[in-house]
């Protein structure tokens, strides 16, 4: 019922670099976290921790778990 403003985006590691959105999101609307990865070919597993003004979770703070496999174009 208020706007979700997200305050910082972290990644674990120099290779992969998290934008966030500059404006806030509305409710009921969607938002989103950009990311690029500078690795080697192969599979992946990173974790990005983004920072909100969110109440439903501790200090506005949550961990998600990207798995996935980097190919060549």
């Amino acid at each position: 019922d208020a706007p979700l403003i997200i305050t910082n985006v972290l990644s674990t590691c120099g290779c992969t670099v998290p934008t966030k959105p500059e404006a806030p999101i509305m409710p009921g609307k969607t938002g989103k976290i950009d990311i690029k990865y500078n690795m080697a070919l192969g599979p992946i597993r990173k974790t990005i921790t983004v920072e909100s003004n969110a109440v439903n979770v501790e200090g506005g703070r949550v961990a998600l778990k990207i798995k996935g496999e980097v190919i060549a174009d």
